[in-house]
């Protein structure tokens, strides 16, 4: 291999992951209101159903890059939200029975379309379905004296217009998100900005199509922001830190594809997955911070009830029994280990002391004796 094709090579892998980082970025900051707004499942349907908008476009320009396939695109991806958004509104099918009886639908008819009438096209089912940002470099257009891969521009483009739509409309996208009576006593047409950002959603997603594909492009949507969620509420700082999950995926998915020689996207998507569930059991909240709570908060019960029955039959005829180092087991019904452990940390937490052959509570566990019998009624 000379040094001209090495140096080739090195442009298009590094073109690739400009594509890759500004079509994950592009993503992120539209997914994150489809997040909040509990639309995941939706933008699955339109990544899908947008297909359909792309063949018939297709069968009436005759034109692959005609701009009209987007256009189309966008179009369906509208058709397909208003169509969930009807069924649903019928009161007789629920809206996660309407996402599986839309999309499906319009879905398997592009993928008839296609494999009946375009088999010479380049649109490929698997192109289109699972996308290859790798090959996104080859396909380039003129500006001016520089030559750009069309996938970097058109993302440039889109995110450009999703950043721009985000910044003019923040507020009213904010109020309509998290209140939406509010925003109708407020006079904010919230009909009118879903649509406008199921529209963005529905052009993020079809130009998304040759970098990433119809199915992984939801992992684009949904994980960063998803993931930025658990990290924070403030919406703000959500946009900003789904960008930056968006950052660190590609580029830890661009370096993994080609230690493995793996699809990009495909490595991109699972690395998402894999960030999305490493902040779910580490975060504040986090699963790990959960368990570790209630783990702690079941220690504790037991070391209360410990606490409460020497508490109970201290100055009692059946002490001696009752609290005795070597009986105490046998009135509890607990291991001899367990009762050894749960006395060593009462002892530690100065609460409980030695007497002899027999467990007394100390000043402090006198103290700690009298606030249990209020909290829990005795």
């Amino acid at each position: 291999m000379n040094w001209d094709t090495l140096l080739s090579l090195l442009s298009i892998t590094q073109e690739s992951l400009l594509v890759l980082v500004i079509t994950a970025v592009t993503c992120a900051i539209i997914g994150s209101f489809l997040v909040l707004r509990k639309l995941s499942m939706v933008s699955d349907a339109i990544s899908h159903s947008v297909l359909l908008g792309i063949v018939l476009a297709f069968f009436i320009t005759r034109d692959i890059s005609s701009p009209l396939l987007i256009v189309g695109a966008a179009l369906f991806g509208v058709l397909t939200v208003f169509s969930i958004e009807m069924l649903s509104a019928t009161g007789l099918v629920k809206n996660d029975d309407a996402v599986g009886i839309v999309f499906p639908l319009f879905f398997s008819l592009a993928v008839i379309l296609i494999t009946k009438y375009a088999r010479n096209v380049h649109l490929d089912t698997d192109i289109v379905l699972m996308g290859e940002v790798i090959m996104a470099p080859l396909n380039r257009m003129q500006i001016g004296s520089l030559s750009l891969p069309k996938a970097e521009v058109q993302m440039g483009v889109l995110f450009v217009a999703n950043l721009a739509f985000i910044k003019v409309f923040f507020k009213e996208l904010k109020i309509t998100t998290f209140d939406k009576e509010f925003a109708t006593l407020a006079g904010f047409s919230s009909t009118l900005l879903f649509y406008a950002l199921m529209t963005l959603s529905s052009l993020t997603a079809v130009v998304a199509f040759d970098a990433v594909g119809a199915i992984l492009v939801v992992s684009f949507l949904i994980a960063p922001g998803a993931s930025a969620y658990l990290v924070t509420k403030d919406l703000k700082r959500m946009l900003l830190f789904s960008c930056l999950y968006a950052v660190v995926n590609s580029l830890a998915g661009y370096f993994l594809a080609l230690v493995f020689q793996v699809s990009m996207s495909g490595m991109t998507a699972t690395v998402a997955g894999v960030t999305f569930f490493l902040t779910f059991l580490f975060h504040r909240e986090g699963l790990l911070t959960v368990l570790i709570k209630r783990r702690r908060g079941k220690k504790q019960v037991y070391l209360d009830l410990m606490l409460l029955h020497i508490g109970n039959h201290s100055g009692t005829q059946a002490e001696a029994e009752e609290a005795g180092v070597e009986t105490i087991k046998n009135h509890l019904k607990w291991e001899p280990r367990a009762v050894e452990t749960r006395a060593q940390e009462l002892i530690r937490q100065g609460l409980l002391a030695r007497q002899k052959a027999r467990y007394v509570l100390t000043d402090t566990g006198w103290e700690r004796y009298d606030t249990l019998q209020k909290e829990y009624g005795m």
